[in-house]
């Protein structure tokens, strides 16, 4: 592996460890007395599951892959997403019976689905609000009767999984068990190796542990690590992430307005990147590696999701996300048009 210096900095990729040192305490939604801390967010899921034992879970064409493991004992329906994210109008809020699960994820931050949110909850339903994607904004749907967050998309822990129980809904009652030392251990070296290599520069050996330790993550219900509670608790300026991240995205949209998924940013959303939509990703993409920008795919649905959903998949093969979080500012995010208009990308047509 190259060793690099910390002035050429790259631009995505796993978070390096928050340094620990103690902040003045800001509020945030997704941490509350109503909730349970885990390991990863899928054995958030995995353990509501097995608290409300749901006929059936309903979930969204376009979804990350892993989540479908989660549910080991449950059938699962998909609802069709339209190419704006927004679930599709249809039949299915008509088949949903009382003790199903729903799940509506906030892509990238934002919410389209808050309707459907009241009709599924209506008709009976748990409604479980994914917020992976939107864990730093201000208030999460006045829908759900509960929300799963994942701290390790937004901030420098090793691991961590957030469990939210709204009005009128139970945690589940249990002890949970400590992920595996070996894991853990794993995505700790990871995250601390990444912060060192931001700090100093070195060679990217922080990248195959971070790897390693995503396909090995806990699907068990697990708990989170004494460490990252306390860095989230105690070691973050939220306040200053969310304006952070949300001058990058207004950066992005500036100049990129014609290829964005959501070229205005709501008051209420902290981003998770900047998602653009060309018809040339691919190409595109391995052009930015070359600069040393790594912009995730979110995310691939083949063998995941039927291929009736032609529109999720249409949106799969043609979106990537802008990385526009609070490691970078201005400097960095004209890098990445700079070298995104060098690119000459093909703007996805949508109607």
């Amino acid at each position: 592996m190259r060793a690099e210096t910390p002035s050429q900095k790259i631009i995505g990729g796993v978070f390096g460890l928050e340094p620990g040192v103690s902040t003045p305490a800001t509020s945030q939604a997704f941490l509350t007395e109503t909730c349970l801390l885990l390991a990863t967010a899928r054995s958030a899921f995995r353990l509501l599951e097995r608290h409300l034992q749901p006929r059936r879970v309903w979930l969204p064409s376009y979804l990350c892959a892993v989540m479908l493991e989660a549910f080991e004992q449950t059938p699962i329906r998909f609802y069709a997403m339209d190419e704006h994210l927004r679930p599709a109008d249809g039949g299915w809020l008509c088949e949903i019976r009382p003790g199903d699960v729903v799940v509506f994820i906030d892509y990238f931050g934002f919410t389209f689905w808050g309707e459907h949110g009241r009709e599924a909850r209506r008709s009976g339903a748990w409604v479980v609000e994914d917020a992976c994607q939107a864990m730093l904004n201000d208030r999460f749907s006045e829908h759900s009767h509960y929300v799963i967050t994942s701290p390790r998309k937004f901030v420098g822990v090793p691991d961590g999984g957030v469990l939210l129980a709204a009005a009128g809904a139970d945690l589940p009652p249990c002890e949970l068990p400590a992920p595996s030392a070996e894991w853990w251990l794993g995505a700790l070296a990871a995250a601390q190796l990444r912060g060192e290599f931001d700090r100093h520069g070195g060679d990217r050996a922080w990248f195959p542990l971070f790897q390693q330790a995503e396909a090995a993550s806990p699907c068990e219900p697990t708990s989170m690590s004494e460490l990252s509670s306390l860095l989230l608790r105690h070691s973050i300026n939220y306040d200053a992430v969310t304006r952070r991240r949300r001058e990058n995205y207004r950066v992005l949209a500036s100049e990129l307005k014609h290829l964005a998924m959501f070229p205005d940013l709501p008051s209420h959303v902290t981003p998770l990147g900047f998602p653009i939509r060309i018809l040339d990703r691919d190409r595109t993409r391995h052009i930015l590696f070359g600069g040393d920008i790594y912009p995730p795919v979110h995310w691939p649905l083949a063998g995941a999701v039927p291929a009736v959903f032609t529109a999720s998949h249409q949106l799969s093969d043609e979106i990537m996300t802008l990385p526009c979080d609070q490691r970078y500012g201005v400097g960095e995010m004209q890098r990445m048009v700079d070298c995104l208009k060098a690119a000459k990308p093909v703007a996805a047509s949508v109607p």
